[in-house]
């Protein structure tokens, strides 16, 4: 401990922690965000389940999920629902209510932080690094905690930066839609389409090009094409096809109302809950990946996990979405019948003692018990 420390005196130009009294300011919190082009979260109940959405498309491990998800939600738990930013929540407290090493935590931290959904709005500072800058009293001894906002990444919308739109004059040179004559002054940008192909291309910016939701069902041939694309991009294994040939293997099951998610799920799971696999010497053996599989071989590897969904007739089953939403519609329809039935009883009840013999017979009921609580108080006084 005899190094020279004066390294730690905070210089002129070494940029200052927040204070006590503005780490969780508006101000602070916005230049969190703008650090990582994110924006601050509306609501902690919005972050959480937008965050979670984030990090099942992100292409990650199970195990990897698992761990992102639960910081994740120990970061947004721990916030403050007012001023969405973390008070005490140390990576000690995190090791212990995760059960993760730092090394785990600094690794899924980062991510989140580069990801865009969680801001830095002060760093922990440890109570020797106080001591060294100066600090005296209490608040020496005490470690200080990271300061986490809770941001969400921005929508950034590209738009032409030189073509100038029409004026109300009507100029013919100017034609309303200047970004099909003018290419070259959109601003470029990945189509979806593309990248769901493994294909680094630049093209003009064009609205129509938008990556189609996982959750979504189709309603046209086009949005089908989309689907696949995007069921290329969260399965990196199937990019060996194009869009167009794993939409005619989906076109069915799309058909039949399922998503994107659902055909995840189908590849990677019976229909009885079982994960997919081949029996190998009798036994039942869970294989998933589609890795080691050749381009010629894949869509029939496709078919055939798919047909486990399908019955003896070739009809489409239920997808997991749709079996999910039954499910839930049935415990609703349930829980109403119930309360239904109490809300019912209750009447009745009331009604019934309502009723001048109903009252009557309570009273009396009442005297009684009353009376028989006195001769055994006496009766104890007796003994």
């Amino acid at each position: 401990m005899g190094a020279d420390q004066s390294w730690r005196t905070n210089p002129d130009k070494r940029v200052r922690r927040a204070s006590r009294a503005q780490e969780h300011s508006t101000l602070h919190r916005a230049r969190s965000a703008a650090e990582c082009d994110s924006v601050i979260a509306t609501s902690q109940r919005g972050w959480l389940k937008a965050v979670d959405q984030a990090i099942v498309d992100q292409d990650l491990r199970a195990d990897g999920q698992r761990n992102r998800r639960a910081i994740a939600r120990i970061i947004g738990l721990n916030a403050h629902w007012q001023t969405l930013t973390t008070t005490t929540l140390t990576w000690g407290r995190i090791c212990t209510l995760t059960g993760l090493s730092r090394r785990c935590i600094a690794k899924h931290l980062l991510a989140l932080w580069m990801t865009g959904w969680i801001g830095r709005v002060a760093t922990g500072r440890s109570a020797y690094a106080k001591q060294a800058a100066g600090w005296t009293g209490e608040q020496a001894t005490v470690n200080d905690a990271p300061v986490y906002a809770l941001i969400e990444p921005a929508q950034v919308e590209y738009v032409d930066t030189k073509c100038t739109p029409p004026t109300s004059s009507g100029n013919i040179s100017s034609p309303a839609h200047a970004r099909g004559n003018h290419p070259e002054c959109a601003a470029s940008r990945h189509s979806p389409l593309k990248a769901g192909k493994a294909r680094h291309k630049l093209v003009p910016a064009d609205r129509g090009h938008t990556a189609f939701s996982a959750y979504t069902t189709t309603t046209s041939k086009d949005e089908r094409v989309r689907a696949a694309a995007t069921w290329a991009r969260l399965v990196p294994a199937l990019r060996k096809l194009s869009a167009r040939h794993l939409a005619s293997i989906a076109r069915p099951f799309l058909i039949a109302g399922w998503t994107v998610k659902d055909l995840i799920h189908a590849c990677d799971h019976l229909s009885d809950g079982r994960a997919q696999g081949q029996f190998v010497d009798g036994r039942w053996v869970a294989y998933s990946g589609a890795d080691g599989i050749p381009r010629s071989r894949l869509g029939h590897w496709l078919k055939w996990r798919l047909g486990h969904w399908t019955t003896e007739t070739g009809a489409v089953e239920e997808s997991p979405t749709q079996r999910a939403t039954r499910k839930a519609e049935a415990a609703r329809r349930r829980e109403a019948a119930i309360l239904q039935a109490d809300s019912e009883l209750r009447k009745a009840n009331r009604a019934a003692m309502d009723d001048p013999a109903a009252q009557s017979t309570k009273r009396k009921c009442l005297e009684q018990m009353q009376n028989r609580s006195k001769a055994a108080r006496l009766k104890r006084i007796r003994r």
